[in-house]
């Protein structure tokens, strides 16, 4: 699918605030991400040191959750590596969304900023069987909580 989306970012004091961001380019393969999920794991952790953050004030993700398995085993194992096994919320939105490809980033954006907004952890749509190998503790329902911070995960091609 494709969408479109933009968010104003301004100055004065807002309910949600951009704190950081982290971007890589490992160049791994053109449409296959790193098996070992390097470059999500330095992406995510250049935007806690960006946000002045540690991994533990996060209290949610929203992955970037293709579904596919190379995507999903790679997220899984940078997830581990910044936040520990089964440590943090993590759903994909996804299976409302569609995948859409050049505005996945901002449209991952808004949701994650509405969940803040409405302390709110948006549930794995569609999602039928969790694969347990994956070790993350994936959202399978809606639920409230209170949300300080989140990270939002978009993957592009070629690694960045």
């Amino acid at each position: 699918g494709e969408a479109a989306g933009f968010m104003l970012l301004a100055a004065e004091p807002a309910a949600v605030r951009l704190s950081g961001g982290g971007e890589t380019s490992d160049a791994w393969h053109m449409s296959t991400p790193h098996p070992e999920g390097d470059g999500a794991r330095d992406a995510m952790l250049m935007a806690l040191e960006t946000a002045n953050l540690c991994a533990a004030e996060i209290g949610w993700v929203n992955a970037h959750g293709t579904g596919t398995a190379a995507n999903d085993r790679s997220e899984a194992l940078a997830l581990q590596a910044v936040f520990g096994e089964n440590k943090i919320p993590v759903s994909s939105t996804k299976g409302i969304t569609g995948h859409a490809l050049a505005a996945g980033g901002i449209v991952e954006a808004t949701i994650t900023a509405a969940a803040v907004e409405r302390s709110m952890l948006p549930p794995s749509a569609n999602l039928q069987t969790p694969d347990e190998s994956l070790r993350v503790a994936t959202v399978t329902e809606g639920r409230h909580a209170k949300l300080n911070h989140a990270i939002s995960n978009s993957f592009g091609f070629g690694g960045s």
